[in-house]
């Protein structure tokens, strides 16, 4: 009967493991996985009262530089509106993104926030809002509220 050597068997297995291994590393170091929450209700804009809750996540992500969420501004328009994030920039602890309403209602060229303390912060926005009567230009500044940008590398 005939032995066989263990040890090729054992190299083979490590190798392949650590192939393995290796690229898992280098695939989670070749992006970022930030996620932004933005959110603030019953606010102050010069269009009356407003809120909004939007997740985003920046460009470089492993999924994608997107978000959603949803804005109102009651005085203007009866309901809050789904929204859609793009161009979505986080630089340390600043974002800055694009939100439109699905219903292209709501565009909000310049929508920012900065985050504070964990979970808290300002933010600015400029929007335009499109109503029966014609479009408003929508305005805050420094509004208060849950600024979250999170990293998972």
């Amino acid at each position: 009967m005939r032995k066989f050597s263990r040890v090729p068997l054992l190299l083979g297995t490590v190798l392949a493991s650590s192939a393995v291994a290796l690229a898992t590393v280098t695939a989670a170091g070749a992006s970022s996985n930030t996620q932004v929450i933005l959110s603030a209700t019953g606010i102050s804009t010069s269009g009356g009262p407003g809120g909004f809750w939007i997740w985003s996540q920046p460009g470089g992500n492993a999924y994608g530089n997107d978000g959603a969420g949803s804005i109102y501004f009651y005085a203007l328009l009866k309901a809050e509106h789904p929204v859609e994030v793009s161009n979505v920039v986080v630089s340390g602890g600043t974002v800055s993104e694009t939100v439109d309403s699905k219903d292209g209602l709501i565009s909000c060229p310049t929508f920012s926030g900065t985050e504070t303390s964990p979970g808290h912060g300002i933010m600015s926005f400029t929007c335009n809002v499109t109503t029966p009567a014609g479009t408003v230009v929508v305005t805050a500044t420094n509004v208060p509220g849950q600024v979250n940008i999170s990293s998972a590398h």
